[in-house]
């Protein structure tokens, strides 16, 4: 009688990571791949971009569209969107044309990519992907293979989209005057609502955006994928459970942990990591929790009178600061010498680039003007500093909301007609996070802190659903 044979080896896991070419996505991905990789070592990991932002993230290719390999050992793969060299958002039509072009690309070129990887004898067996690729997860489904959604917003964000594509657009565009009350949400003021729900028009400049999330829930409608929240069960235990029509896990918050911040740590996008001024010998040499750091991300720019507004209120502080200001080649204001990066006062240090959670982890530092984008807010509260939240758009307010109403972590600056901080209005709310009345705030934030670090660390409760979902004990459809 002959020995049975021995059952084939079980498929090894390959889980492709795929996002848009915007340094807020790109960052959060990379930190969520390189988690499944420390939590399945036996799982192959591939990461998936457009190649503008793979070739700025890998600039000594030979050619842009070229893999590379990271020393973490993951396989970066680009996409193209059909903008290879970059897009520019000021051309006429320009986002009508990208979003066209880039699915019809993307979804060509990423599936050749998954073809390819198969080809290799390493298929891939989940893919995940962000908001803004609502097409990857058609790509996974031709190929036979399971996707899931990261959300890199917060669960709030989720919920809310939710019920305005599910019979509540019309609530939420009146709510200006009433606050709104949607299912399993507290009662949300107009100023706590996501800047895409009052857009009534498609003539408006931000519609298409609207247009896009609106397939992506009719896409989480059709197919119910698992949706990973980047936040943690502890800061949203309410708005993770307002949808209960998809199975929704916190595996957040995904940033850097400490042993990851080094410069050397990271891709960014916009600067190399040695930046001109050596702002962190800068920051040695003052006082603890005495300067004020000012960042307002990777994507919007200030106006001219925001500006001045801003370098004003600082110095009236009399408070040390740090602050990032883009340059006009990176997409900020114009140059007309206010400010001037790399330069400061006697007082402040205004620069182009910063390490940012190797500057909210100073102890020097002991508060945040930011424009609330999730990342620099969930960095901000693993590193335990108290905001000013200063929101401009899309989830920022809500961002505002949950730091200010929920956590308590820092104040929310009020804006002008002209969604201008004014300088007195910066001066309050930096006294009132950072002067002696600001202890209870100071407080909060250090227990955040450690929340946070309970929810990832081993047998914390975004550390489970992480751990569950790199080893397959969650399955979604294809």
């Amino acid at each position: 009688m002959e020995t049975p044979a021995p059952p084939p080896p079980p498929q090894q896991m390959h889980f492709l990571f795929v996002t848009s070419p915007l340094q807020g996505h790109i960052n959060p991905v990379r930190r969520l791949a390189a988690r499944v990789m420390a939590a399945n070592p036996d799982a192959r990991v591939t990461f998936s971009t457009a190649v503008s932002g793979h070739r700025r993230m890998f600039p000594s290719l030979a050619r842009p569209d070229d893999e590379a390999e990271d020393a973490a050992g993951v396989l970066h793969v680009p996409f193209s969107d059909g903008f290879d060299d970059g897009f520019s958002s000021a051309a006429p039509g320009a986002g009508a044309a990208y979003w066209a072009r880039a699915a019809a690309a993307g979804r060509a070129t990423l599936s050749a990519a998954v073809s390819r990887l198969a080809a290799r004898g390493t298929p891939v067996t989940r893919v995940v992907y962000t908001f803004l690729v609502p097409w990857a997860p058609n790509v996974a489904r031709a190929h036979g293979v399971p996707a899931a959604l990261f959300w890199i917003q917060p669960a709030a964000a989720l919920a809310v989209y939710y019920h305005y594509f599910h019979g509540h657009a019309a609530a939420l565009a009146a709510c200006a005057a009433d606050p709104a009350c949607l299912p399993g949400l507290p009662s949300l003021e107009a100023g706590a609502l996501p800047s895409a729900v009052f857009i009534t028009s498609p003539e408006h400049r931000h519609y298409l955006l609207l247009d896009l999330l609106r397939d992506l829930f009719l896409s989480l409608d059709e197919h119910k994928p698992r949706v990973l929240v980047n936040t943690f069960d502890a800061l949203e235990p309410d708005t993770l459970q307002a949808v209960p029509q998809f199975e929704i896990a916190a595996v957040g918050p995904v940033v850097p942990d400490d042993a990851s911040s080094s410069p050397s740590s990271a891709l960014d996008l916009l600067h190399p990591q040695d930046a001109k001024v050596p702002y962190m010998e800068w920051l040695d040499a003052k006082p603890a929790r005495s300067v004020v750091y000012v960042s307002f991300g990777s994507i919007l720019s200030m106006s001219g009178r925001q500006e001045e507004e801003m370098r004003r209120g600082l110095e009236a502080t009399g408070r040390p600061y740090l602050w990032v200001a883009r340059t006009a080649a990176d997409g900020g204001a114009s140059s007309d010498g206010d400010p001037d990066p790399d330069s400061g006062s006697a007082r402040g240090l205004v620069v182009e680039w910063c390490d940012q959670v190797r500057v909210l982890a100073h102890p020097a530092v002991g508060c945040f003007v930011t424009h609330c984008g999730w990342n620099s807010a969930l960095e901000s509260v693993t590193r335990g500093v108290p905001m000013v939240a200063a929101p401009q758009w899309t989830d920022q307010p809500t961002v505002a909301w949950l730091v200010e109403a929920r956590a308590g972590a820092g104040v929310r600056a009020g804006a002008d007609g002209e969604g201008v901080v004014e300088r007195g209005e910066l001066r309050r709310c930096v006294e009132e996070v950072m002067g002696g009345g600001g202890e209870a705030i100071r407080a909060r934030c250090d227990r955040w802190r450690e929340l946070a670090r309970e929810a990832v660390a081993p047998g914390g409760t975004s550390e489970r659903n992480m751990r569950a979902f790199a080893s397959g004990a969650a399955v979604d459809g294809a």
